[in-house]
């Protein structure tokens, strides 16, 4: 079964020919987002209080969370955890939420993070066939 996944680092397309070939459209989740060097950190999902945190959304099949960018995130070893929320656009998503302590040194909040993109070959929505599901 498909649904959408919400990526403001490392997963997001790298740039406009990326997102559109991977199906990628621009959006936004409430949040406090830092950067701690070599990747970010999500914090605050939802709070009313924080600001808009930029990234793309983009189909995502339960395989593929389960299989690769569960671990890729380093759920598993509590790194971060997938939690589902909605976008500035009412797009229900899944999104990887830091799930430790913010270093004091983090740089942030940030508005959208621009680090190196090292994301792991995933499936892309233009991969899936109509009706397939995980």
């Amino acid at each position: 079964m498909l649904s959408m996944l919400f990526a403001y680092e490392t997963l997001m397309p790298g740039d406009a020919a990326e997102a559109e070939s991977g199906c990628w459209r621009a959006e936004a989740v409430r949040g406090r987002l830092f950067d701690l060097g070599a990747y970010p950190a999500l914090v605050d999902l939802n709070d009313p209080a924080a600001g808009w945190v930029e990234g793309f959304v983009r189909p995502v099949g339960a395989g593929e969370l389960e299989s690769c960018l569960d671990p890729w995130e380093g759920v598993g070893e509590g790194l971060y955890r997938r939690v589902e929320t909605t976008t500035r656009g009412s797009c229900r998503v899944w999104v990887y939420v830091y799930n430790r302590p913010v270093p004091a040194e983090a740089r942030g909040p940030l508005v959208r993070w621009n680090g190196p993109r090292r994301a792991p070959r995933f499936v892309s929505a233009a991969d899936v066939q109509p009706g397939e599901t995980d």
